[in-house]
């Protein structure tokens, strides 16, 4: 979830920050799987896991570019090791709502320059092609869920399941039922319509959506490889997907979002407009992807159908993401880099208390990421001023207990008990550590945030199914 206040306390109720929420409910993520193995050892490895399989129901056999590899180590229902095109025929009319609009993009782009493949062997070293497809695949599901059917899929799995691994059935006023978290939307303008339908995901959607991401990604210099766990967790590259709190599009975008893309937007309008890149004559080739001034861009909740109408998007949200991109890291290495405050003459910046910490040769460069990181979801100022109080907790106690790289692990996630807790000291309890609290562990306790693991593990979950350092930057957020 792209914003610049903190919604931290909402996050669990919304995919935009941990998929894994919303797809299986706090209920689903806790309880004990069945052949999870040594990979599901805890709460937070199970929640990997479940990712992992979810939407082992996909059928449909694909085709593939030249050159292109689009294997896995993934299962997708009986299909093992290939990642496979949904063929629109399999999907269902109910599936398939996104397709009008697709031959609309079309018409824009009649050379195919987006609509089209392309020499996938080409843009593997920027992001594989099959990484986009194993996350559109993923995210989420084909379709949500009433409370009476998710207790009649209790019941089925019980069936076969062995005594020691039963679900409760419960009464069906007891089950929640699945948000919807997809949009429709019949013009450029406007508030979406909520759809409970994931598309389908086949091969044209996919290459529209690839083609997009790899072009922003060259043009305005964008680590597509640093943002693929980061658009994982938010949206799933799907150019409808829609937050519970209006955040739209494949950046998931609040209103707040767009007015900075707005504020940054003559600057990098004047890039893309006077490159000579491959790639930036193509973005301005589809009309309205690169809106022609600020004033165009639609920031208001009410007209959200601007961030996800197809055309121009997905081509106009990745530009916007773009954007939105560099402005986030100035600004979050600008609060970084604060050594000074006016209004207290005992203000120490990152860099002093550091240095105060024995951590000064520790890769600041893979921390300001994790910061950086964080500044998407509560804002680039925030972050550093919570690092700078991890810090200064931790110099506290720094005589017994040395602050080591490993208090920078962000491979963490809590307890059920701890979720349960409230945030501040009683959340810090639950924690039950006699050392002092890791940096994970401290913005989870005191910052009710749990943002960087949640796509710290969105990495992990692409990492382990299609080779480390495959769809995601090598030690991605770790030092």
């Amino acid at each position: 979830m792209i914003v610049q206040r903190s919604r931290t306390s909402f996050w669990f109720y919304t995919f935009c920050c941990l998929a894994s929420f919303t797809a299986f409910g706090w209920y689903e993520v806790t309880r004990p799987t069945a052949g999870a193995g040594e990979y599901a050892s805890s709460a937070e490895e199970q929640v990997i896991k479940k990712l992992q399989t979810v939407n082992k129901s996909l059928t449909g056999i694909g085709t593939t570019a030249a050159k292109d590899d689009m294997t896995c180590t993934c299962n997708f229902g009986d299909v093992e090791n290939m990642i496979t095109f949904e063929k629109p025929e399999n999907c269902g009319p109910e599936r398939n709502y996104l397709q009008k609009q697709f031959e609309a993009f079309k018409k824009a782009d009649p050379k195919g320059l987006f609509a089209g493949g392309r020499d996938y062997s080409k843009t593997a070293e920027i992001l594989p092609r099959k990484c986009a497809l194993y996350i559109m695949k993923r995210f989420w599901k084909d379709r949500a869920l009433t409370p009476e059917e998710k207790r009649e899929a209790d019941i089925e799995f019980n069936r076969t399941a062995p005594p020691t691994n039963q679900r409760e059935v419960k009464d069906v006023k007891d089950y929640k039922k699945d948000p919807w978290l997809f949009a429709k939307c019949d013009k450029d303008t406007g508030t979406p319509e909520r759809y409970g339908h994931k598309a389908c995901v086949t091969e044209n959607y996919v290459n529209l959506v690839y083609n997009s991401l790899i072009d922003v990604a060259d043009c305005l210099e964008v680590p597509a490889k640093f943002i693929a766990p980061k658009l994982s967790n938010e949206s799933g590259l799907h150019v409808n997907a829609f937050g519970l709190v209006n955040d739209g599009g494949i950046g998931q975008f609040t209103d707040q979002a767009l007015a900075d893309v707005a504020q940054n937007f003559e600057n990098f309008k004047g890039r893309i407009n006077n490159s000579t890149k491959e790639s930036c004559q193509r973005l301005r080739s589809i009309p309205g992807a690169v809106p022609a001034k600020a004033e165009e861009i639609l920031s208001e909740d009410s007209q959200r159908c601007h961030a996800i109408s197809t055309p121009p998007n997905p081509l106009r949200s990745m530009v916007y993401y773009g954007i939105f991109y560099h402005a986030t890291k100035r600004n979050s290495n600008g609060a970084w880099n604060r050594s000074t405050d006016a209004k207290n003459p005992d203000f120490k910046g990152v860099e002093q208390l550091m240095k105060d910490a024995g951590i000064d040769s520790f890769d600041k460069e893979s921390i300001k990421e994790m910061i950086f990181v964080m500044a998407y979801n509560s804002g680039p100022g925030r972050p550093p001023v919570f690092y700078r109080e991890w810090l200064k907790y931790r110099i506290a106690t720094l005589k017994k207990y040395p602050i080591t790289k490993a208090d920078f692990d962000m491979n963490y996630w809590p307890t059920g008990a701890q979720l349960k807790a409230k945030a501040g000291e009683a959340r810090a309890k639950a924690i039950g550590k006699k050392t002092p609290l890791t940096l994970a562990e401290y913005l989870f306790a005191y910052k009710d945030s749990l943002y960087i693991p949640a796509v710290k593990a969105q990495a992990r979950v692409l990492d382990k199914a299609l080779g480390a350092g495959t769809c995601t930057e090598n030690k991605f957020l770790e030092l």
